[in-house]
Parts: structure tokens; sequence; C-alpha cells
């Protein structure tokens, strides 16, 4: 059978190129409407599709290629014989080159051309046709480049007429990835445009929130599967964009402690978190920790709630509480209260691998944070080795200062928050607002910082405040004045292997 090549190009440049070496290899060109006038014009021969469809371009040129012969010829298996009979039966010319680029959406949308004339520009009948070619690769070349010309006509001179598989494939790549890049252009511009305001997320299902961070922002969820803390609410009202947010961090963050653990959240930020030997006294704990700010916080914890810790909960107003399980007993006290919210944490996936945040004009994106700090991850600078307790409790703060907003200090004793600063732009900010939390009570706490020291003012204000040892990342110009300054007055110092910055 005779070779063609099917040619319907929006960019018309360089392709005499493709018509020469097709013409030196006896390959035929098939087009349509003004890339085939163009062809002529170049003085090369060129049959028309409608020609050998039997049917005229229509609707303005929307329907041209979409035609079963020629999606016949360009998808049957060469290597079966069904397949071939088949095509042998349509009486069409056989394709085995298929060079098409795309209408340039993405040029249009940022002209700010009007809303039909981009609708126009998607392209339909181009990228189903560089898809079945790239589907069929075993036979088929696909072009969708004009800088990719030159390259196709030395592998057709390679191989005398036809091309190899391995630049096949390549070009089959690079047909799905600028096809799926399309294709996300078009549904971020729909997305954003005043007619499909907040309309796709792909493959993700669409709930209405009551409202975003305020009451006059819009707000809605996108998921993916049951796995959220929206599907696993077992009492209460629905969860708002705050509540949800909240929740991700307090679960999270209660996540990262094997003992008994109890996290109390306010504003993504947690206001109290303490370990104990049973959950019930590691709730006291965290919530001894701020009483104040605690007040409409969120609960996590990581054991199954129990009848004790209930009674304790609802003698506090709290909007939300999180475990793994909830015994019968546990949700009978803790439904006295008919607004707090229960969510069961047990069946959420946690393992997230990847966190996106968008921004103007595209997306950040980073690996999560799943860095679990052990005593693996710390070592010691200072002449002065920490006793077990302190080094337990600097890799429990640390572990806290991880969800704290950056700048962050954590305080704590007894592997119990004793005070947290957090969200400032100045460290020593941090410091003082967590030095003015603590109660007065002479008793020696450590110290977690987020980020290195820059200068000795914050470890002069933890020493002066009966600060026994400190944690931070280090990486400072002043770490040796840092080290010397906690050898002179016998502190323990400790760097760890991480930074835990939050912005």
């Amino acid at each position: 059978m005779i070779k063609h090549a099917l040619i319907s190009v929006y960019d018309k440049s360089n392709l005499h190129i493709v018509c020469k070496i097709f013409k030196k290899y006896n390959i035929k060109i098939i087009s349509t409407g003004s890339t085939s006038s163009k062809i002529n014009e170049m003085g090369y021969k060129c049959l028309t599709v409608s020609k050998l469809t039997n049917f005229k371009e229509i609707l303005e040129g929307r329907v041209k290629t979409l035609h079963p012969s020629i999606h016949a010829s360009i998808l049957f298996d060469r290597k079966k014989e069904k397949h071939l009979k088949e095509f042998r039966q349509i009486n069409f010319p056989l394709i085995e080159y298929v060079i098409v680029n795309l209408y340039p959406f993405e040029k249009i949308i940022k002209n700010d051309e009007s809303y039909d004339k981009c609708i126009e520009m998607i392209d339909i009948g181009g990228p189903t046709l560089l898809r079945a070619a790239a589907k069929n690769h075993n036979s088929v070349t696909p072009i969708c480049d004009p800088l990719d010309y030159k390259k196709l006509v030395n592998n057709i001179k390679l191989n005398n007429g036809s091309t190899d598989i391995k630049f096949r494939k390549k070009m089959m790549k690079k047909i799905f990835i600028t096809t799926s890049h399309y294709d996300k252009i078009i549904s971020e511009w729909i997305c954003n445009s005043p007619i499909k305001k907040n309309s796709i997320i792909q493959n993700h299902k669409k709930i209405k929130l009551r409202y975003g961070e305020n009451p006059h922002q819009e707000s809605f969820l996108f998921k993916k599967n049951k796995n959220t803390f929206y599907d696993n609410l077992i009492q209460g009202k629905e969860l708002s964009y705050n509540n949800i947010r909240d929740t991700e961090i307090a679960c999270e963050c209660v996540n990262d402690f094997k003992k008994p653990t109890s996290v109390i959240v306010k504003h993504c930020s947690p206001c109290g978190v303490a370990s104990s030997k049973n959950i019930f006294n590691a709730f006291l704990k965290s919530q001894n920790a701020d009483p104040i700010s605690s007040f409409g916080g969120i609960i996590a914890i990581n054991r199954t709630m129990d009848e004790k810790t209930s009674k304790l909960i609802v003698k506090n107003f709290y909007e939300i509480v999180l475990a793994p399980n909830f015994s019968k007993k546990a949700i009978k006290i803790l439904s006295s209260k008919k607004n707090m919210r229960l969510i069961k944490t047990k069946d959420i996936y946690k393992n997230i691998k990847i966190e996106i945040n968008k921004i103007c004009g595209g997306y950040l994106t980073q690996d999560k944070n799943n860095i679990i700090l052990n005593k693996n991850h710390i070592k010691l600078l200072s002449n002065y080795k920490g006793t077990k307790k302190q080094i337990d409790d600097l890799i429990f703060a640390f572990k806290v200062c991880k969800y704290v907003k950056s700048n962050a200090i954590v305080l704590a004793n007894n592997e119990q928050t004793v005070a947290i600063g957090g969200g400032q732009t100045s460290r020593v900010d941090a410091t003082k607002i967590a030095l003015n939390k603590i109660k007065r009570n002479n008793k020696t706490y450590v110290a977690a910082s987020d980020g290195f020291f820059p200068f000795i003012d914050n470890i002069k204000l933890l020493k002066k405040n009966n600060c026994s040892a400190i944690i931070q990342p280090g990486g400072s110009q002043n770490d040796k004045k840092i080290v010397s300054f906690a050898n002179k007055n016998k502190m323990s110092l400790y760097f760890s292997k991480f930074r835990f910055f939050k912005h």
C-alpha cells in the first residue's frame, strides 16, 4: 500500500521541510482547508480530506477530520488480520504520518480576547488525531511541533523512507505531554473565568461550605474520596473552611507522638500539647498548658476517647474533638454538647506526600514535612549533656515547633508545653511572648526554636528566665557565639538536623 501523511496545522511555518521529504520517498499528502491551500502554493501535490471522505468541512471548519475512515486508517493494528480486512473494506488511503499542531489557545487567552473567541480556539480535531496516532505509534508517526520537522526528516533518511520505533516512541510521549498540558490550560482558564467559577478540580467531588475564612468569602471543598474529616463527622453541624484547616493541623500534630498525647489547636496553631501515661492525663495537661487560649479550640487525641476524658471535656467549650475512635459512653457524654463536632480519625488517610498552594498565575508544591524527630536527629554542641528528661522534653518541644507558625518558640517541661510563642516576624519577639505566658513558678523548662538563633539575645533571655536546655537547627554565622554562651552558662545546647519553618 502507498503510504500517506495527514497534515493539518495551524502554524504553517517550515511546511516545505516535510513536504520535500515526503515527495522524495513517494509519501502522498492528505490535508485540510487552509493547510492544503498552503501546500499547493508551495508547489506540492495534496489530496484533500473532504474529497477522500466525500464529506465537506462543515460548521465553519469545526468538523473536518472527525471522520471514521480517517481514524480507522490511523488506528488499525497492522499486525491483526481482522483489522486489515476491515480497513481494506473501507477503501481509504493508508495514513502512516500525522502532522498536526494545535490552535494556540494559551496565546489567545493571554491576549485577553473575548470569551467566545477563546472558546472557538479550543481545538477538538487536532488533539483527537494526535492521540490516535500516538496510541498506534507502533505503526504511525505523530508530530505536533514544527521544531521536530528536521528530526523527522533525518529519521526518515536514516530508515530509507520510514521511521524507527525509538523515534516514534519519543514523539508519542511528546504528544501526550502536549495534549495533557493543552487540556490543563483550558480547564484552568474555565475554572477562573466568571462563567465557571470554582467549577473544576479534576476527579474530585465539589461540596459547598458555609463560607471561607470570613463570611463574605465563598468556599468549597473538593474531595477525592471518603477519607476526609468532612466524611468522618459523627456528630455536630457541618465543618467550615476554618474547621477543616484546624482539624488537619491538630490531627497531623498529634500523630507525631507515640505516647498518649493530646493537642489543642486554635487558628491553625497548637496552644496546648502534652503526652502522658494515659489519655486523660494527657488531655488535662494540654488544657492546663494554656487554659485561656484553649477555650473554643479543637482537641485531637491519639487514643480512643473514653468516658473519663469526655466528662472533663464537656466542662468547657470546644468546637471539635478528634479521636481514632469513641467509646459509646464517650459519645453519649459528648453529645450533650449539641454543637460540638466529633470526628473519627481512624480511617482518615494521613500519608500525604505533596503540599500544593495556589498563587497568582500558578501553583507552589513541596514535599510534605513528614519528618518525625528522634534522638538520631539531634547533636550536642555545648559541653553540658542534657539529662534523659531534658532530651525527651527537647524532642517533644521541637515536634510541636513543626506545627507552630514561624518564628516559633516552644517551652516545655515533663512533655507538656508550658508556653508557645509563634507567628512573629522577630524570633526575639516570639521568645518574649512565650516567656510572658509561662507561669512564674521557678521550675526549669527546655526551649525549642524552629529556626536558628541569629544572635545571643534569645539565649540570654531564656537563661535569665530559668531555661535549662535548648534545641535549634543551627546554621547562623553566630553559631559559635551561641555555643560559647551556652558553655559559659552551663546550658545544654543541641542542634537539630532539620529546620521546621511553617509559613
